[in-house]
C-alpha cells in the first residue's frame, strides 16, 4: 500500500527524481526510502502504469460532478420549505398542551418527562408523515426508521424547544423542569443529553 501511494503520488504531482548512485538501489520493504528515483523505476517495472493512475483520477472528477448532480436533483426533490411545513404543521400542536399549568402536571418530574415524551413522539410521528417520501416508503421501513431515530429526535426537540431556558428543560407539556430536579429524580443522564445538545 505504501509503494502505491507513493506512485500516485509521483504521477498526480507529475514528480522527477534523481538518484544520487548509479540507478541500481535496492528497494525492499526496510529500504524503500532511500532512493526515490529507484523505487519509482521499480514501481514501474513492477506493472505499475502512469495512465491506470490518471484514468483513476478522471473517474473521481466524474464521480464528483455526477455527485453535484445528485445533489442537487435531490435539493428539487427534497425541498427545504416543505420540511418546514412540515414542522410548522405539527408545532401548533404543541402549542395546543403546553400552558405549563401546575394542575395538568404532577410534582413528579419522571411523570412529567414521559408525558411530555409521549407526547412529543405522537408529533415527531405527525412531523415525519408529512415529510417529502417517508410516507411513500412501505409502512414497515417507516416504523423501521422511526424505532431506529425516536430517540435522537426526541433529544432534539427537547433541545430545540429549550433554547431559551438556563440550566433547564421545557417540556412539550409546557413545563420546565429544572437540572437539579431531573437529577434527585433519577433522570439527570437524560437530562444532560438534552442540554449538552444545546
Amino acid at each position: 500500500e505504501g509503494c502505491k501511494g507513493f506512485f500516485k503520488r509521483t504521477v498526480r504531482k507529475d514528480l522527477t527524481y534523481t538518484c544520487r548512485d548509479s540507478k541500481e538501489c535496492l528497494i525492499d520493504k526496510r529500504q524503500r526510502n532511500r532512493c526515490q528515483y529507484c523505487r519509482y523505476q521499480k514501481c514501474l517495472a513492477m506493472g505499475m502504469k502512469r495512465e491506470a493512475v490518471q484514468e483513476e483520477r478522471q473517474r473521481g472528477k466524474e464521480r464528483g460532478e455526477s455527485e453535484v448532480e445528485s445533489t442537487s436533483s435531490f435539493n428539487e426533490d427534497m425541498p427545504v420549505d416543505k420540511i418546514l411545513d412540515a414542522e410548522v404543521a405539527v408545532e401548533p400542536k404543541t402549542e395546543t398542551y403546553s400552558d405549563g399549568s401546575p394542575g395538568n402536571s404532577t410534582n413528579d418530574p419522571v411523570t412529567n418527562i414521559c408525558q411530555a415524551a409521549d407526547k412529543q413522539l405522537f408529533t415527531l410521528v405527525e412531523w415525519a408523515k408529512r415529510i417529502p417520501h417517508f410516507s411513500d416508503l412501505p409502512l414497515d421501513d417507516q416504523v423501521i426508521l422511526l424505532r431506529a431515530g425516536w430517540n435522537e429526535l426526541l433529544i432534539a426537540s427537547f433541545s430545540h424547544r429549550s433554547v431559551t431556558v438556563k440550566d433547564g428543560i421545557l417540556l412539550a407539556t409546557g413545563l420546565h423542569v429544572h437540572r437539579s430536579s431531573a437529577h434527585s429524580a433519577g433522570v439527570g443522564s437524560i437530562f444532560d443529553r438534552v442540554l449538552s445538545e444545546l
